[in-house]
């Protein structure tokens, strides 16, 4: 029989979970006191740990921090009665099994209980000493959906790793933010945070602000060139997070390899290895899959990359969390403006809820500071989101447009098979493509790597196809 202690300031809530694991399995004792259970670890070792996250004396942290310091490989669930990312991710930096919010308790408790003791689920080794991290000021991770409490417990395992991570998720929904946690979260914390926007400056700019230039003599000369420092070796013992990476040129993206390789680069302009002593974060609003198939990103890159891989899901398809993090917004907006607001008005909340975010959670934060700027109530109300309410009916559709499309196709489809026409679907897409490669030109004044990355293609298949037109 397994031997579980369950440690919660609230016996009623001790006594749910209590119940929720079978007393034929289970050989359960409850604790109010923290520091009695502590002691009480010195005499004998329970086979599972449940700790309430609200737990004050000591903190929920330090209750974790101390039970693997008996044994690291004794298992800890951690309960939430209201969830945070920030206890999330501390909880498991610290080493914690599992983190359980209170919508999942007390029925999830069993599965967990069960996954954790079976076999070696338990361990999860920690590296470094914790510190502040205060993820709370992050504020586009902020969220209570199933997602995103994940999300959290991501980065709390993965953080003190050092491994390279890999943020997928359309724009605006906070890939730096998650990169900023990851880092602040690890035992690089105190190094530098140096982040590279890779699709804001041209190829041949991006390699020489990453790895830097020789300067003065001529590296062929005999004599020793001096060198200006790029990026990497600002990140030195910190992390460097590449921003739209898929952006990068295959020379560029091979210095990055050699980095995660060797922890070393060659420097434009000489063959000298310099050293680099980064932890490698990416982030991507395309598919680096495709970009591989069309031979525009490397493969081992990839997988070198792709050590952990993190979705973030767009705002649309968690729309529960937009009170909360419209909330959030608020009071920071607030404080950074010294106005005094109240709350925001069910009213606004539907406003808020029922709007598609195309550009996510960035967008929702910028209206959100727009209605605090304007508020004359103490209460944002929906004549504060004046742009959202007005403009309703010209509100970014969420699928509508994409359904007029096929219905179009369809009508041409059926007008060029009457009239005997054969190889339908490539004069078709032709014309589609055709479209789109002339719309995001005229969108993106003519900038070809913009109006790339604004399809999802890489520039040379924007070539290709600009090349197609012309004929």
């Amino acid at each position: 029989m397994k031997q579980v202690w369950i440690l919660d300031r609230s016996s009623e809530h001790a006594n749910e979970l209590l119940a929720a694991l079978p007393s034929h399995i289970y050989d359960t004792k409850i604790w109010s006191d923290g520091d009695d259970m502590l002691a009480a670890l010195d005499e004998s070792l329970p086979d599972l740990v449940v700790v309430e996250q609200a737990i004050e004396k000591p903190r929920a942290t330090a209750v974790v921090r101390a039970v693997k310091e008996r044994d690291r490989r004794l298992p800890i669930i951690v309960t939430a009665e209201q969830t945070s990312s920030k206890g999330a991710i501390e909880s498991m930096r610290e080493g914690a099994y599992d983190y359980l919010p209170r919508e999942t308790l007390p029925g999830g408790l069993e599965d967990a209980a069960r996954r954790a003791l079976s076999g070696d689920g338990g361990l999860i080794q920690t590296i470094g000493s914790p510190g502040p991290g205060d993820v709370e000021e992050l504020g586009a991770i902020v969220g209570r959906t199933p997602e995103m409490v994940e999300i959290h417990k991501l980065i709390g395992q993965v953080a003190e790793t050092g491994v390279a991570v890999l943020i997928q998720g359309e724009p605006g929904t906070g890939k730096e933010l998650v990169a900023r946690a990851l880092h602040y979260n690890s035992d690089r914390r105190g190094g530098p945070f140096i982040a590279v926007n890779c699709s804001a400056v041209t190829p041949e700019s991006l390699d020489l602000d990453l790895f830097g230039a020789v300067t003065g003599a001529d590296a062929g000369s005999g004599a020793s060139p001096a060198s200006e420092l790029g990026r990497v070796e600002m990140a030195d013992e910190g992390t460097l997070f590449f921003d739209d990476i898929d952006a990068m040129s295959l020379e560029t993206q091979a210095r990055v390899l050699s980095i995660l390789e060797e922890g070393s680069f060659e420097r434009p302009g000489t063959r000298k290895k310099v050293r680099a002593d980064v932890r490698v974060v990416a982030a991507t609003s395309r598919s680096l899959v495709s970009l591989m198939k069309e031979g525009s990103f490397r493969v081992d890159l990839f997988y070198r990359l792709k050590v952990v891989s993190l979705f973030l899901p767009p705002l649309r398809d968690r729309r529960e969390d937009i009170a909360y993090l419209a909330g959030h917004f608020m009071r920071r907006a607030a404080a950074k403006m010294r106005r005094e607001i109240d709350g925001i008005s069910p009213a606004a909340i539907e406003l808020l809820q029922e709007y598609p975010w195309p550009w996510n959670v960035r967008e929702l934060e910028q209206s959100v500071h727009g209605a605090v700027a304007f508020n004359r109530t103490g209460v944002l109300v929906p004549e504060d989101f004046e742009v959202l309410r007005v403009g309703r009916e010209s509100w970014p559709a969420t699928g509508g447009t994409c359904r007029d499309l096929a219905a179009a196709v369809r009508t041409d489809f059926e007008q060029r098979t009457g009239a005997g026409e054969e190889a339908i679907a490539r004069s078709i897409t032709a014309v589609v493509e055709e479209e789109l490669v002339r719309a995001a030109l005229e969108e993106c004044d003519g900038n070809q790597v913009r109006a790339a990355k604004l399809l999802g293609i890489s520039r040379n298949t924007l070539r290709k196809r600009m090349a197609e037109e012309d004929r």
